[in-house]
């Protein structure tokens, strides 16, 4: 009987692995040819991230690596930012230097390097006759606490004349710090089951969408109090050390029309002019594109496209020239 036991046993636990590899080697074969946007951040994190000792922090990127994501390159310096090597010297052959600091859309996610606002920013400017440089600091899967205590941390030494702080309506929400498993973090089998369950929960459903973001902005909101000591802080190192700070405030794309969520826009809005930020909205600029999936990303990609890049380009060169 225990033998029979035994034996049904081991032919489940078989039978497990075995759908289970198949599984596996089929999905990989599969996001080969066609790219599933929470695989590609999936590979992301593994090939592109490391863990900072920091919890404020969570994580940054590997210095002086690349990888192809999402059909494009993501290459990075040895600062840790997707963008070109320099140092101070160089940036002193510049009358403005800006760092743009934030998190995916920053980064530029799902476009190629050269094709990012902020890459955009630097040919405009020369178009201009503006003897600027603008430097890419964006970071996956930051929020505002995480970029700001960044870059206190690694990048405060530069002589940035400017830094900007690109803001998007999701940087007051608490990031978890890294709560993957053995499988999550090694097989794309349970990513996407991951994925699948947390499809299920109805906080995050559009229906729930204005409710959920009103929670995350609540005065009382742990994460939206550090969103707005981090910005303090930052603001009084800028003033000490006389350097120009903005916000630049990023709509969610996929909400245009009508845009549901400008009391965020709002919020930030007279924090910014209490901490004598200078204060620039792209939703103006954005809402007016219609429909708004001409701004959107392929492969369920919530980020913003090539063309979405360039009007915040277009917008954000007028801002700076005023």
């Amino acid at each position: 009987m225990i033998k029979k036991i035994f034996i049904n046993f081991l032919i489940i636990i078989f039978s497990f692995l075995a759908t289970f590899s198949l599984c596996e080697i089929l999905l990989r074969a599969k996001h080969t040819l066609f790219y599933d946007y929470d695989i590609e951040q999936w590979k992301y994190a593994k090939t592109l991230k490391t863990k900072d000792y920091n919890p404020k922090i969570g994580h940054t990127h590997i210095a002086s690596k690349k990888a192809k994501l999402q059909g494009v390159e993501i290459k990075i310096n040895k600062y840790g930012q997707r963008d070109r090597e320099y140092n101070n010297n160089v940036l002193k052959n510049y009358d403005r230097s800006f760092l743009f600091i934030g998190s995916s859309i920053a980064l530029g996610w799902g476009v190629e390097s050269s094709d990012t606002f902020i890459s955009r920013l630097n040919e405009l400017s020369k178009a201009q006759n503006k003897n600027w440089i603008f430097i890419n600091g964006g970071i996956g899967n930051y929020n505002t606490e995480r970029y700001i205590n960044n870059y206190f941390e690694n990048w405060k030494n530069f002589e940035f004349t400017d830094l900007v702080i690109h803001y998007f309506v999701n940087d007051s929400e608490v990031i978890n710090q890294d709560n993957s498993n053995f499988f999550t973090r090694n097989f794309q089998t349970a990513v996407i089951i991951w994925k699948y369950l947390n499809s299920l929960k109805s906080e995050y459903s559009v229906e729930n969408l204005t409710e959920y973001y009103e929670k995350k902005y609540d005065n009382n909101y742990i994460g939206y109090q550090n969103t707005l000591s981090e910005l303090e802080r930052l603001g009084i190192f800028c003033s000490k050390k006389k350097i120009n700070c903005h916000l630049v405030m990023m709509p969610d794309i996929h909400q245009l029309n009508p845009y549901e969520l400008k009391f965020i826009n709002n919020k930030i809005k007279k924090n910014s002019e209490n901490l004598n930020f200078k204060y620039h909205d792209l939703l103006e600029d954005l809402e007016i594109i219609s429909p708004s999936k001409l701004l959107w990303n392929d492969f369920n990609d919530p980020h913003p496209n090539i063309f979405a890049h360039k009007i915040i380009s277009e917008s954000l060169i007028n801002f700076f020239i005023k």
